[in-house]
């Protein structure tokens, strides 16, 4: 009886996991945003930009799963976290959307309510770019939302100052053109180098010496993770397909999991997340002009002025009068008295 007892319990333990495991892969994972925090260390950033926030989210794919409600869930997660800047990965419908000016209007409300002082970039995805007429949709969605679209292109992200980091924009590998030349010609290897492109795989097209850290979507991380494989591996996420990789001991590449779902609304050992970087910076102090003036908004195109120098006036010797010095008179000898001499007179010297 003891021994039957045993075996119910162990299995009532087990039925209890799996219906822990099913209940929050299917009901409350997908609208769980966690948050994952990440510290960017380097000489290179510049000490204007220490303890700045970035933050990245990819993925969304409203219409199917993502509703409003979702998206505004998402919306104040990102805003609870107060970034100074904003970086989106890509794919703002899911594949099977409807898409409307009803759906452009509820996304591109939501978008614009995100804070980010310091700027709000993105890149397009596969999904943004999957017809003309999406495509349309979506831009018009990030431009309403005050979202710069950075495409084969490059940003520098500042905070008024001189200091910046370069944000580097690339276009996706399924149905764009990552052209990396094109979007590296004004970036320096001096600078502090952030690359975004939605697909994971193209890590692998960009120079080594010039970039610092890559982010990247596309995946969700495969949405559904298990030992043998994950339910969602998409082409171009083939070689790079979730979590962090060191690319040829130069660069990490950084794979998020999205916050949205594809096909069936779960998430297993992959939770839906947005990413907050926080940069450090290891650079010396530097002195900071606080003249007032116009500020460049572009610093890598414009050299630093090199001051004029005004050769410092000689002053004239000046010339120190000498003193006169002082006479002692000396004793004459006394003569021998004459009766019949006059006496000579003692000359008086002034001091």
């Amino acid at each position: 009886m003891k021994q039957i007892q045993k075996i119910l319990l162990i299995l009532g333990i087990i039925f209890g996991l799996i219906l822990y495991l099913l209940v929050d892969a299917f009901l409350l994972s997908p609208s769980k945003f966690t948050v994952r925090y990440q510290t960017l260390t380097s000489n290179k950033i510049p000490q204007d930009l220490n303890n700045t926030k970035i933050l990245y989210v990819s993925d969304i794919y409203y219409g199917n799963h993502m509703n409003q409600s979702r998206l505004q869930k998402l919306v104040d997660t990102i805003n609870r976290i107060a970034p100074d800047a904003v970086v989106f990965g890509g794919d703002i419908y899911a594949p099977n959307a409807t898409i409307s000016t009803d759906s452009d209007g509820e996304v591109a409300t939501a978008l614009s309510s995100i804070k980010a002082p310091l700027g709000k970039f993105a890149v397009l995805g596969d999904q943004d770019c999957a017809t003309a007429e999406i495509k349309s949709h979506v831009l018009s969605i990030l431009q309403t939302a005050n979202f710069e679209v950075i495409s084969n292109s490059s940003v520098s992200i500042h905070n008024g100052s001189s200091g910046f980091i370069t944000l580097v924009g690339l276009e996706n590998e399924l149905n764009s053109t990552p052209d990396v030349n094109t979007a590296y010609a004004n970036v320096s290897s001096d600078n502090y180098v952030i690359t975004v492109c939605h697909t994971p795989d193209t890590a692998s097209l960009v120079p080594l010496d010039t970039t610092d850290y890559f982010l990247a979507g596309h995946s969700l991380g495969g949405q559904a993770y298990y030992l043998l494989g994950a339910y969602y591996a998409p082409e171009k996420a083939v070689n790079y397909l979730r979590g962090k990789h060191l690319i040829q001991n130069s660069f990490m590449l950084d794979i998020t999991n999205g916050v949205g779902t594809i096909g069936v609304d779960m998430r297993f050992l992959s939770p839906a997340e947005v990413v907050c970087y926080t940069l450090k910076s290891t650079a010396p102090t530097t002195e900071t002009n606080t003249t007032p003036g116009i500020f460049n908004d572009n610093p890598q195109a414009t050299p630093t002025p090199t001051p004029e120098t005004t050769p410092e006036s000689t002053p004239e010797p000046t010339t120190e009068p000498t003193p006169t010095p002082e006479v002692t008179p000396t004793p004459a000898p006394t003569p021998e008295s004459d009766p019949n001499a006059t006496p000579t007179p003692v000359p008086t010297v002034a001091p």
